[in-house]
């Protein structure tokens, strides 16, 4: 259903209502604007204006002085949160999921899901894509599935689920496309396996993200891929060839090639965890900001207290930071949210806010081919916004023109000591 028909259904959602965010300073493409206003309306943003003069209008006015107002995040890699997954999707489980993450400030997102035969991969794309195209108002917009797998290495499978781990074949993977090429994001692949070229072409035919992902691709794979059409890696540094001797010969693995290789954009699950500081730092220092795309990679127990809960089959062990497998050894997926994700990769990765706001907004929209309407700050582009107080915390998400307001950090979320992130950035 187009939006304008979702809003005229909704008059007291406040769409339709002008809003002007006053004062704050805005994250401009070129730059952090001080002191600025932003005016939206009809769910999209209408202009953008120097000064902290509140309108006389009757407009409903959003005080953001001392408030710094950035693009909503674009999460391109999620399981879940809430309790939810998308792996076995329900409206109410998905509006759990999507309202979990944009207290995070996350305005639009990618539904990723794990490995599976095909007759469950179906049934979830199916339900994925009838509750994307008639979305309610007031959550993060779904633009579309990533698929993980099944097509992986058995050695780096990670927490996919082995039963499920295949090689592609035309009879598994066409049907799919024929089904669901319209709303199918990003396929993520190990390259090395049998028919792994065909598949990327296919993908890439479709204006598919090919991601080379739980791979133990050699360099040499890598390459072939590439010029396949791939040009994302999953996750990188997690469930990936790395570098390796086989005799005496050094051979580069999958990682260091994602950092070599300029045609390959990353993904950073920036958690700390599972790109500990100086490994993030490394990351960082080799890929710019239009190469690297911060996501969450969020299980279901993204926004859950820590303790024990049931994913992919297994017992998953969760703490404040991160979800461990069920041997302790391994983890299991993160419990990021993309606020979070901003503090750490400016704390932990040593950027300023204007590069990790373009990881966690322009570069994903960019990559999903929606930046005409997402991922800044623009006339004429969706109202997706957060407005964050001097640590980096969300106080206000606008998700298309539709405000969820007052979202404070929940509870043991870290002040860095009370220092202000966003000076130092």
């Amino acid at each position: 259903m187009p939006n304008s028909d979702r809003e005229k259904q909704c008059p007291m959602s406040g769409v339709e209502r002008l809003t002007v965010i006053v004062g704050g300073d805005v994250m401009l493409p070129d730059g952090l604007a001080r002191r600025a206003s932003v005016v939206i309306e009809r769910g999209k943003i209408a202009a953008i204006m120097g000064g902290d003069q509140a309108p006389s209008d009757g407009a409903e006015v959003i005080d953001a002085r001392g408030l710094i107002v950035l693009p909503g995040f674009v999460d391109i890699h999620c399981h879940g949160g809430g309790g939810e997954s998308f792996d076995t999707p329900s409206p109410e489980g998905m509006a759990t999921i999507l309202a979990t993450h944009a207290r995070g400030g996350t305005t639009a997102m990618v539904a990723a899901l794990a490995a599976k035969p095909q007759h469950e991969r179906h049934a979830a794309l199916g339900t994925l894509r009838e509750y994307a195209s008639s979305q309610e108002p007031g959550y993060p917009e779904l633009l579309g599935a990533y698929v993980e797998g099944p097509y992986f290495s058995s050695v780096e499978r990670g927490a996919q689920p082995e039963t499920s781990i295949t090689a592609p074949t035309r009879a598994d993977y066409e049907p799919t496309l024929q089904q669901f090429g319209d709303f199918v994001q990003v396929w993520s692949l190990a390259p090395e396996l049998p028919g792994a070229m065909d598949f990327i072409r296919a993908l890439t035919t479709r204006g598919i993200v090919a991601a080379l992902g739980h791979s133990d691709a050699s360099h040499e794979e890598v390459l072939a891929a590439i010029d396949a059409g791939t040009r994302l890696v999953t996750h990188v540094y997690c469930a990936q060839s790395t570098f390796h001797r086989h005799v005496a010969e050094k051979k580069l693995g999958l990682a260091e090639m994602a950092l070599l290789r300029d045609e390959l954009t990353v993904e950073i699950i920036a958690d700390g965890k599972h790109l500990p500081p100086l490994l993030l730092q490394l990351v960082l220092k080799n890929k710019r900001p239009r190469e690297a795309c911060v996501i969450t990679d969020a299980m279901p127990a993204a926004g859950l207290p820590p303790g024990t809960y049931r994913f992919l089959g297994s017992e998953i062990r969760v703490t404040d930071e991160v979800a461990y497998r069920p041997d302790g050894q391994r983890y299991a997926g993160s419990v990021l949210t993309m606020d979070k994700a901003l503090r750490n990769i400016i704390h932990h990765g040593g950027v300023g806010l204007r590069d990790a706001v373009q990881m966690l907004s322009e570069t994903p929209a960019a990559l999903m081919a929606v930046s005409h309407r997402k991922g800044g700050i623009r006339a004429g582009k969706d109202a997706d916004l957060v407005i964050l107080d001097g640590h980096l915390r969300v106080r206000d998400v606008f998700c298309r023109g539709h405000h969820i307001p007052r979202h404070r950090a929940t509870p043991g979320d870290a002040e860095q000591s009370g220092l202000s992130l966003w000076e130092d950035a």
